[in-house]
């Protein structure tokens, strides 16, 4: 019996201690958590290269046997498809080299407007280009399964395709930018995204095939009260959304005039960006599908002298990393959410190509290929695998995840916050343990990253992190380590998004069919606001006020972007959720702005 209570306490006090304040990680690694559906982390679904290899490659394979991929990879985008065949109108013939259900390899086939939108003297905002666009889709459909020998899983008939829309009908009186022939553009290429989707639907050998869009550029929806968002991303589920597998869009920080002159999009905004794709889609097609990632990190700088000389700079090149394992927390907790994530690391390029300066290969001046600082992005990672465990943190700047693998326990801490953080690491019941090996990555500004590794016998207690650092610390037990309890996380979204903010007025939320049990919850409420108004909202679940004491905001404040557009984590005492529907009140004191989703994210153990 005294080990029975001694259980009940430790889970007790780990899901249920008011640690608001201090800053505390605590690990249950004998509880076992699922995101969703799934536990295991799938490696296959983030670590990945931008390139395609279309034949065996000495270095490709360095790169599988040491990062620990698999070893069929052959990369995981490349942008061509079948139609960019298709010149100047024509179509070329098909060679019917294939027949039946066709299998299908992991990567992205993605492609350009312009392949569809050829004619530079057209004004594709005028013109009727159905019977074209037709004729394109089933090109593109006989292609892949008659042809085709390397079949890709999933394909993205356009890469950024909205951006370019001002590039598709002429100028006139140095008039660069028409809203009224851009959206009729967009239009056009959300309807080519549907109408291909029910095609490639319809062909049975393709049924391995799935097909996403749009690939968004610069997602910055918040943009002009959500113009952006209301002309583009949302335009695109309402048209094609129905016929689309998934959702793709491209996350990057920024630098140079990028992305507000610098901000970034890793931590609370890249969290509401893919909340509002998510909560729009429950809305509108009543289920919430998955989300590819097809691009993401940090866009560096062209060198000085570029393009007379190189574009490669060591030191350049790995600022992207520190972005890279940002958002790869992010996308981490997502689980199934997320099915598809690509960092842009390119693969082996000339140097005086402009996105050198990306490569996760740079040649040397005696022409041999040598890996770049890209690579720590899968080196910290390359040994971690298992299934997902319970983890508790007072920090929501320090981004943790953590694994189990047979008699090893995997932490993996990211600091988003741009100070060193001090962290109380506990590990629960830690009696068997072995030995530790922390591994830390450390991303500068000013110089090429340091990786160092350390053992010790015992567990740390105490850690300090930078700004920018992964430290991934692995646990040796003597012993396989049995999962003793189970946690579910579940998210559940609600029919009203996008809600004017008015000062002292409560915007109503209504999640149904709501499972509760011992655990934990969180409100996840993102606002697109002018950087002046107030971030602190005033929260009721089931008429019962919200004390909030603690930091809800992943990551910086969002300084220097144009106005604040992110995610507010609100934990939430699971008590005061009832079983099936739920009702949240958000208010804010000032006007401004828009409450763009809501979604209450549940976690309850099994006993």
């Amino acid at each position: 019996m005294k080990h029975t209570i001694n259980i009940f306490f430790i889970v007790f006090t780990f899901y249920f201690s008011p640690i608001f304040g201090q800053s505390k990680i605590t690990i249950d690694y004998k509880t076992k958590r699922f995101v969703g559906e799934s536990s295991s982390f799938n490696r296959d679904k983030y670590f990945n290269i931008h390139s395609k290899f279309n034949k065996p490659d000495k270095e490709l394979s360095e790169f599988i046997s040491t990062y620990n991929i698999r070893s069929d990879y052959r990369g995981s985008r490349g942008l061509g498809n079948p139609i960019a065949r298709i010149k100047k109108g024509k179509f070329p013939k098909i060679k019917k080299l294939h027949s039946g259900i066709r299998d299908v390899n992991g990567h992205v086939d993605s492609g350009r407007a312009k392949y569809v939108f050829y004619q530079k003297e057209i004004d594709y905002s005028l013109t009727d280009v159905t019977e074209f666009s037709n004729k394109a889709a089933d090109f593109a459909v006989d292609y892949y399964r008659y042809q085709e020998d390397n079949l890709p899983k999933y394909f993205e008939p356009f890469n950024e395709p909205m951006v370019h829309a001002n590039d598709f009908y002429p100028k006139k009186n140095n008039k660069k930018y028409d809203k009224e022939k851009i959206d009729k553009i967009i239009t056009k290429m959300c309807e080519f995204h549907r109408d291909l989707g029910k095609k490639v639907h319809a062909a049975s050998e393709l049924k391995n095939m799935k097909i996403m869009g749009y690939a968004s550029a610069f997602p910055e929806f918040e943009s002009k009260d959500f113009y952006v968002w209301n002309t583009r991303y949302k335009k695109f589920i309402d048209i094609a959304g129905e016929e689309m597998d998934l959702f793709s869009v491209h996350l990057y920080d920024g630098s140079g005039n990028v992305n507000n002159a610098g901000g970034r999009r890793s931590g609370s905004n890249s969290e509401a960006i893919l909340d509002l794709i998510e909560a729009y889609s429950y809305k509108k097609l009543h289920v919430v599908k998955p989300i590819a990632v097809t691009e993401f990190g940090r866009l560096v700088q062209d060198q000085p002298n570029f393009p007379d000389t190189r574009n490669f700079e060591p030191v350049e090149n790995s600022q992207a990393v520190r972005s890279q394992i940002h958002m790869l927390m992010n996308f981490i907790e997502r689980g199934d959410d997320i099915e598809l994530t690509i960092p842009f690391s390119t693969g082996k390029v000339k140097p005086t190509f402009r996105f050198s300066k990306a490569s996760l290969w740079n040649k040397t001046e005696s022409g041999e290929w040598e890996f770049t600082p890209r690579k720590y992005y899968f080196e910290i990672w390359k040994d971690v695998k298992g299934d997902r465990v319970a983890f508790n943190s007072a920090n929501i700047d320090v981004q943790t995840q953590a694994f189990v693998d047979g008699k090893n326990l995997y932490v993996v801490l990211n600091n988003l916050n741009d100070e060193t953080q001090q962290v109380n690491l506990e590990v629960v019941n830690s009696k068997n343990l072995k030995n530790t090996e922390i591994k830390r990555l450390n991303i500068f500004r000013d110089k090429v990253p340091e990786l160092t590794i350390e053992k010790q016998k015992e567990a740390p207690k105490n850690i300090e992190i930078a700004y920018g650092e992964t430290i991934v610390i692995t646990y040796n037990f003597k012993k396989k380590i049995k999962f003793e309890n189970t946690i579910h996380s579940k998210k559940y979204y609600t029919d009203t998004y996008l809600t004017t903010i008015k000062a002292n007025t409560f915007s109503n939320f209504t999640f149904k069919n709501v499972k509760k049990g011992k655990g934990k919850a969180t409100l996840r409420i993102s606002i697109g606001r002018d950087k002046n108004a107030s971030l602190m909202p005033i929260v009721e679940v089931n008429e019962i006020p919200v004390t909030i004491n603690m930091d809800i905001i992943r990551g910086y404040n969002q300084h220097n972007r144009k106005q604040f557009f992110g995610t507010l984590e609100i934990p939430v005492d699971i008590n005061i959720l009832k079983e099936g529907e739920n009702k949240i009140a958000v208010k804010f004191t000032d006007n401004g702005g828009q409450i763009s989703s809501a979604i209450l994210q549940v976690q309850t153990l099994e006993k």
